[in-house]
């Protein structure tokens, strides 16, 4: 396999994938960096095409020969042109946009609104670690396509599955399960909530307003985590994280 250069047509159809739109059109986003790459590698996401710098290629020779995948070599003005990084590490890849299948779990994540693409790919991380069966965003969120959220995902977007939902509150409603709402206040701790049944959906709101309490409300529990320092409360993905390690230890999603 020989590595090409791309054409000016390549090279602007590439960059376009930089704003939301041409993603849309063309159902293909930009997957960047080291770490993204070989994770998208691994899951056999659907890869069309990798492109390295020409200063950086002696390291990634090897790995994008091994892919098998068309394979581009630019260089550093026109792989700038295609950068969303500042310190780039030479390497990204035009990825088709997939949807993976739920996978079974006693638990999943719903989150109301999270709007930056770093927390939502923050998010996908920290779904994927917990092994959730899916993680479903509200109305408004971050496009998941959006670079930074497949660069911060680093890259649990090609094995979390995910969906965005419009009508939140039918979906919990149709849950099977018990639905646990993370509030700030006013919630019972989440040690000493018993009796839920698999699979459980933890309602979680937006990073600054919280959960509405429309939504709240058709929730079969509250839930707070009961902090000892002076902070009112953790960030939404940290907020998950502890959730979810209570939830996926087995005190509570038994079934």
């Amino acid at each position: 396999m020989e590595f090409s250069e791309p054409s000016r047509a390549q090279l602007s159809l590439w960059a376009s994938l930089k704003q939301k739109k041409y993603r849309k059109q063309r159902g293909q986003f930009l997957i960047e960096g080291d770490i993204c790459i070989r994770e998208a590698l691994k899951a056999k996401a659907p890869i069309e095409a990798m492109v390295v710098s020409r200063e950086h290629l002696a390291r990634f020779e090897s790995l994008v020969r091994s892919s098998g995948k068309d394979a581009f070599t630019a260089n550093a003005r026109d792989f700038a042109r295609l950068s969303s990084v500042e310190n780039s590490q030479g390497i990204l890849a035009i990825g088709k946009v997939f949807q993976l299948p739920v996978r079974k779990s006693d638990v999943a994540v719903l989150v109301e609104q999270v709007t930056d693409p770093g927390n939502c790919g923050t998010l996908l991380r920290t779904a994927a670690f917990f092994g959730a069966s899916a993680l479903i965003l509200g109305k408004g969120s971050a496009e998941v396509w959006n670079g930074k959220v497949v660069r911060g995902s680093m890259g649990a977007i090609f094995r979390q599955p995910f969906r965005q939902e419009k009508n939140l509150l039918e979906f919990i409603k149709s849950w099977k399960g018990s639905t646990v709402a993370a509030v700030a206040h006013g919630g019972h701790p989440l040690q000493t909530i018993k009796k839920l049944r698999s699979p459980v959906l933890l309602v979680l709101g937006h990073e600054t307003r919280g959960l509405s309490e429309e939504l709240a409300q058709t929730c079969s529990h509250r839930a707070t985590l009961q902090g000892r320092g002076g902070a009112e409360s953790l960030n939404l993905a940290t907020a998950t994280a502890v959730f979810l390690y209570e939830i996926t230890r087995g005190k509570i999603a038994g079934g």
